[in-house]
């Protein structure tokens, strides 16, 4: 296991243990917060400012989902967001002669803007909470594996029910381990086109060396615009900017959906983690060693690889540092005192003891089972392959297969209420790069040969008496589902063709899908369902000994934190906490100008025309995660001052434990992003539409409550 480099690791470490050492302390500035249950007394001790619900309302409305953050900031559907949310998007629309990711694009009027197919954002217009009706629907008696099932059924009936009444995509959210269920309805926006975005090396300046990383010198934002029916969506909520921006120890709200923390799960979970983690963080290295060398081959291999490789440095970087918080003794030693005392009060009370007593020994048991089936979550849990083959491939069999059941009884990824979401990643229009799905592919065959052996039936079903190289090579040259025609008259009439047809990646995914559905059947029953079950349990006790004013573990549904802006302790000096325009040069000729640290070809041909003092980074103690990229940072009037788009090294143990002491929220400042408009883009429209937008009446939030207004609306009233 490659140890995290020195000043990441040793940083890590450090922070952590400061953290831990103080676990009794109160962390002022932690937690991602749901909308309808917001911490207004706290933020009112801290910052002396109460957000109304109108007030959250307006940010909410305002925030949107690509897959990962971002916000309106315009009221013609403009949308802010990272230039690294957005290279996917971006690189599917390029080309060899047209290279916008590594390029940059701005359009030259609205009629320019670029169509990205197949791209979907959300705004999440309302939040219901449906706990009774979710959990009434398993019977006392049930087993825990009937009792998922039986949650399933019903979760499918009211996402179908939210479609079907309200045109909206329902999204049932389980919260404190299933001890809570908020309904979320979306609105959609399915037209997606790209305005502008910088040049990569501008967006990712300083490259994996300082990515995760603070000092930041960096323009990573992107701006897409949602239609409707073919012209600009018109929306009455978004961000209003501040073109003055944020000062040094000043409140700031971020808004986004964060994906995951596991800082409520049990001890043996943790455990767990800490034994598997090496084998991933493993594979992720192997894997983007494997694109680079694909990449090396030539200039068009490098274009084809170059999203795929800064995911994988970004997943194996942030994998490293989660690992090396799992490794800490003191964050075992910090759960294990938190979990102690909580099953300690349980104990002291023979109702709650005889209620939840038994949780945490279901969930140890949960992870036992999976300890004695290694094998099958390393090598049987997923279509063997590519990405192509698992999201694509594997997909067309499955949805066929899928819709011809009554829902209550599908896969919940084909539930009613996702197929349009399945359909349009199965209709994509993005390129399918046959070379790097060989590549890909061969190397998956090969592990799963030297991990199951060659007489193992999945192993059989994926080879058919071939080298993993031959196998890879049939299954590529013969397929023609990288034709994106080809997909779609295959999906026709719910699929039916695809039963008949003689693709051999099709062939090879009905092969290997019974299999896949053995092993995930049996992984959901033993593992997932008695961990759901035992969740459930411990919330249920955390909030009988506890209360229930805590916030849950991030799950990817949209959240907001606060925080101020400010520096912190590193080694022995301090880091600031704004970084400007001139740092960003000063750092570029001290690396000579070149590889990583090269200035982007803008920020080299108008160097004369930039406010070299001009704030281009600031860092905060808001609470993120991965999937906070493109979060946007507000000041207490609403107005929009800054995006998130990483975190520091020392924030990667915010999935497990929060830290404000060192864990730092890196953003891009709205100064930064109004000068690279201005003065390196050519992109003043862009720049004056925000401008005027915040100069107009609408889209201003609602004023904050006084301090003495702590009333309903302002305590975690449900949005209906």
């Amino acid at each position: 296991m490659k140890k995290v480099r020195i000043g990441t690791g040793a940083c890590l470490v450090a922070g952590l243990a400061a953290t831990l050492c103080a676990a009794g302390a109160v962390r002022a500035n932690e937690g991602m917060w749901t909308y309808n249950h917001p911490p207004q007394e706290l933020m009112q001790q801290l910052y002396g400012f109460t957000p109304t619900q109108a007030w959250l309302d307006h940010l909410r409305l305002s925030s949107v989902s690509p897959g990962a953050s971002a916000a309106f900031v315009s009221p013609d559907g403009l949308i802010l967001t990272n230039h690294h949310v957005a290279r996917g998007m971006i690189s599917r629309v390029s080309t060899p002669e047209h290279n916008y990711v590594r390029d940059g694009f701005t359009a030259a009027s609205r009629d320019q803007e670029i169509p990205l197919p197949g791209n979907t954002v959300h705004v999440l217009v309302s939040i219901e909470d449906i706990t009774a009706r979710v959990q009434g629907a398993v019977r006392a008696g049930l087993d825990p594996a009937a009792a998922r099932k039986a949650r399933e059924a019903q979760i499918a009936a009211i996402e179908a029910e939210c479609a079907k009444k309200t045109g909206l995509r329902g999204e049932v959210v389980a919260l404190y381990g299933g001890a809570r269920y908020d309904l979320y309805r979306y609105k959609e926006y399915t037209d997606i086109r790209l305005v502008c975005s910088p040049e990569q090396q501008a967006a990712y300046f300083g490259g994996d060396y300082d990515n995760f990383c603070y000092p930041r010198h960096d323009l990573d934002f992107s701006f897409l615009r949602a239609y409707e029916n073919g012209k600009p969506a018109r929306v009455s909520d978004y961000l209003k900017i501040n073109p003055e921006g944020i000062k040094d120890g000043e409140m700031v709200i971020v808004s986004g959906n964060p994906g995951r923390t596991d800082r409520l799960r049990t001890l043996a979970y943790i455990d767990y983690q800490r034994e598997t983690f090496p084998d991933r963080v493993a594979r992720t290295r192997h894997q983007l060693e494997l694109v680079r060398s694909y990449m090396a081959r030539g200039a068009e291999q490098r274009r084809r690889g170059l999203t795929l490789d800064n995911g994988l440095s970004n997943t194996l970087k942030r994998s490293e540092g989660e690992f090396a918080a799992l490794q800490q003794p003191e964050l075992r030693v910090k759960k294990a005192a938190e979990e102690k005392a909580l099953r300690d009060a349980v104990a002291a009370d023979p109702k709650l003891q005889a209620q939840y007593g038994a949780a945490w020994d279901h969930s140890a048991a949960a992870y036992d089972w999976a300890r004695a089936h290694e094998k099958d979550r390393l090598y049987r849990r997923e279509m063997p392959g590519s990405r192509f083959f698992s999201t694509t491939v594997l997909s067309l069999v499955r949805y066929q297969a899928e819709v011809a059941k009554p829902d209550k009884d599908r896969l919940p990824s084909y539930h009613e209420s996702n197929l349009p979401d399945v359909l349009r990643r199965l209709q994509s229009p993005a390129p399918v790069y046959k070379d790097l799905e060989e590549v890909m592919a061969a190397d998956s065959f090969q592990r799963l040969l030297d991990g199951l052996g060659p007489e193992d039936p999945l192993v059989v079903a994926v080879l058919q008496g071939k080298t993993p190289a031959e196998a890879a090579k049939f299954y590529l040259d013969g397929t023609k589902l990288d034709d994106v025609a080809v997909r779609q008259a295959l999906l026709k009439d719910k699929g039916k063709a695809i039963a008949k047809s003689d693709d051999p990646l099709i062939a090879l995914a009905r092969r290997v899908d019974p299999l896949l559905r053995e092993t995930d059947k049996a992984w959901r029953d033993n593992v997932d369902a008695l961990e759901d079950d035992a969740g459930t349990q411990i919330a249920l006790a955390r909030f009988a000994v506890y209360g229930d004013k805590a916030y849950p573990d991030a799950t990817g549904t949209l959240r907001f934190g606060f925080g101020k802006v400010t520096g912190y302790p590193e080694a022995t000096t301090l880091v600031p906490p704004f970084t400007t325009f001139l740092g960003l040069y000063d750092r570029a000729l001290s690396f000579g100008d070149s590889g990583d640290f090269a200035l982007a070809p803008a920020e080299r041909e108008h160097r004369g025309d930039v406010d070299l003092n001009g704030v281009l980074n600031f860092a905060c103690t808001a609470d993120i995660t991965a999937g906070n990229s493109g979060s946007p940072l507000g000041d207490r009037e609403g107005r929009f001052v800054g995006v998130a788009f990483d975190g520091n090294v020392e924030s990667h143990a915010n999935r497990f434990v929060y830290s404000e002491t060192r864990a730092r929220c890196v953003c891009l400042d709205v100064r930064a992003i109004l000068q690279a408009l201005t003065k390196l883009y050519h992109a003043q429209s862009v720049a004056d539409e925000m401008l005027a937008a915040a100069a107009q009446g609408g889209g201003a939030a609602p004023a904050a409550a006084a301090a003495t207004a702590t009333g309903a609306a302002a305590t975690g009233a449900t949005a209906k």
